[in-house]
């Protein structure tokens, strides 16, 4: 039998209703929309605990029809009339069922609203300090994971339930949806920090089965690493004694245009931006910006023609160097999009790119945050996607392979071959399985680390009219688990982004929203029925969310920390403890 004081303090009884909303009549406290009560049931001897959310609130007078009547009374006759009816005071509850608790041999498990719980059943208000363990444990199938996203929140107050991503749902794609102030960066910033935490977990604990995680985490305005208040990653980074520092980022994490802008504790840890024409392939041009059927003709027979050299050859080409029945004015017009790699300090005809290196980071389970605050729009969309996509492909020529061998031909196939020769061997080590030959058979994606890629303004690129093209993030939203590859979305807007994208995002945190418009697109998108959450969205504050998961059977109210307040509770977890542990074999 369950102790039910453990629940916390009695509140009320249930009234009607049917299991998917409740009436419950409590006691005259105050309460808030969005808070979660708990619900005892003992029907048919079977003990369970349905989980509860308030979504609108009504006092209520005992035995009284005209309330207007008695407040008029109170006024004329004073506080001595009200001393005859407190005790008739409540408070009328309706809200949403969320499910229900039910202990098995092998412990709690959570389960659809599919019941009802007893008739009059008592209803239980959590409290902190009080109901926090059985919670916990009621709820560990919806709340377990390996990244932490914040505290179970029960209406303006949080329990110590951290509420969890499991690391190999992150292939399944991650969307945050939040107007400007929110909360994102704070959230983005958090998430990095406990990506960081499962991946020293990962190093310091010899039987952790969750895979190491990598995040290419765009960072639009230069806040991630110096922090929005008082710390930042960096501050994580400078926290670390020299061996977990070296095993967890290498000798970088930080990437940004100019190097010599940098502040002086980052700037060790900082590698500059540059990518070479002869990497980027036209794929990634159309998955960023629109071009006409006779673009797309012009521009696919100059790759063919010039490969590598495509890009310089159509910048230096004339109207005469045209190919017969090329019509007139598409050079033209594709230079004009092509004229921003001329003036752009990232993109560089010739020089030593960053992209092998991101590779490695990739493939090794290391956070890189990047810079983007000095870069044009098209810049860091068209960063983000040549990063996307030599990753896919590079995983995508690892899962059509045999051995080592087929993967060399794969790969020579797929990737610019400057590039590929660059990473050939490395891959070979990181994708081989007992071996580097030819014959060695290679591994699974899924045994790879997870690599998160962050889209950032991505109304820009994960739009409807780009999504008719041949978009990369198309692929990989549909795709992406295959080779262990996410997407980490990030967006003041849902109703702008394509329905191929919403339809595969697995994942969502849904902060404080604009309108009403992108209220109704978020409750629509929500991968579980959040149907009459629109009052919970108005009332949001800073910080506050609601985590909807596909793998899951309940929505999470969460409150997400600050990250000043988790650096100073985690910060000793960075030194060493005993001897360094060696790196796994990748």
């Amino acid at each position: 039998m369950l102790d039910r004081d453990s629940l916390g303090e009695l509140f009320g009884k249930v009234g009607v209703g049917n299991q998917t909303m409740l009436g419950i009549m409590g006691n005259n406290r105050d309460v808030s929309v969005g808070e979660i009560f708990m619900i005892y049931s003992q029907r048919d001897g079977h003990e369970r605990v349905f989980f509860f959310r308030v979504l609108g609130l009504e006092n209520y007078l005992r035995q009284v029809d005209d309330m207007a009547r008695v407040a008029g009374t109170l006024m004329v006759e004073g506080d001595s009339y009200l001393s005859g009816i407190e005790r008739n005071m409540l408070l009328s509850v309706d809200g949403r069922m969320l499910g229900y608790a039910e202990e098995t041999g092998e412990g709690w498990r959570f389960r659809s609203p599919r019941r009802l719980p007893d008739h009059l059943a008592s209803v239980y208000r959590p409290i902190p300090g009080t109901s926090d363990k059985p919670v916990r444990e009621m709820l560990s199938s919806q709340t377990d994971g390996s990244v932490r996203v914040g505290d179970l929140q029960i209406g303006e107050a949080t329990l110590d339930v951290p509420v969890m991503i499991p690391t190999d749902k992150l292939p399944m794609h991650v969307g945050i949806f939040g107007s400007t102030g929110s909360g994102k960066s704070n959230l983005m910033m958090v998430l990095i920090k406990s990506i960081i935490d499962s991946n020293l977990d990962y190093l310091r604990e010899h039987d952790s089965e969750h895979p190491r995680v990598s995040a290419f985490c765009i960072d639009p305005h230069d806040e991630f690493a110096r922090g929005v208040d008082k710390y930042g990653i960096q501050s994580v980074i400078e926290a670390m004694d020299a061996t977990t520092r070296a095993d967890v980022i290498k000798d970088f994490y930080y990437l940004t245009t100019h190097k010599r802008a940098t502040k002086r504790e980052i700037k060790r840890y900082t590698k500059e931006i540059r990518v070479l024409w002869e990497e980027i392939r036209p794929r990634d041009l159309y998955s960023i910006m629109e071009f006409t059927p006779q673009m797309y003709s012009f521009i696919d027979s100059q790759f063919s023609r010039h490969q590598e050299e495509w890009v310089e050859k159509i910048l230096n080409m004339t109207e005469d160097d045209t190919p017969e029945g090329t019509p007139k004015g598409t050079l033209k017009a594709v230079q004009r999009r092509l004229r921003f790699l001329e003036r752009s300090p990232i993109f560089v005809e010739s020089g030593s790119s960053i992209l092998g290196e991101i590779f490695e980071a990739m493939e090794t389970g290391r956070i890189l945050v990047v810079n983007t605050s000095l870069m044009s729009d098209m810049e860091q969309f068209l960063l983000t996607t040549i990063v996307t996509r030599t990753l896919s492909d590079m995983r995508r020529a690892l899962k059509s392979s045999g051995n080592l061998g087929d993967f060399v031909r794969q790969g020579e196939m797929r990737l610019p071959k400057p590039f590929f020769g660059k990473v050939k061997a490395q891959a070979k080590a990181f994708y081989g399985k007992g071996g580097v030959d030819d014959e060695s058979p290679v591994r699974d994606p899924r045994e790879l680390p997870v690599i998160l890629v962050t889209v950032e303004e991505a109304p820009s690129i994960l739009n409807p009219e780009l999504m008719r093209g041949q978009s990369v993030f198309k692929d990989i939203s549909r795709q992406g688990r295959k080779f262990n590859i996410g997407l980490l979305v990030v967006s003041q807007q849902v109703s702008v982004l394509d329905n191929v994208i919403l339809s595969q995002m697995n994942t969502e945190v849904n902060l404080r929203l604009g309108n009403e418009r992108e209220i109704r697109a978020c409750i629509e998108n929500a991968s579980i029925n959040i149907s009459g959450f629109e009052n919970e969205f108005r009332v949001m504050a800073q910080g506050e969310g609601i985590v909807t998961a596909s793998y899951r059977e309940m929505p999470l109210p969460v409150k997400i920390p600050l990250f000043d307040t988790v650096f100073e509770r985690d910060k000793a977890r960075y030194k060493a403890k005993g001897p360094p542990r060696k790196e796994r074999t990748l």
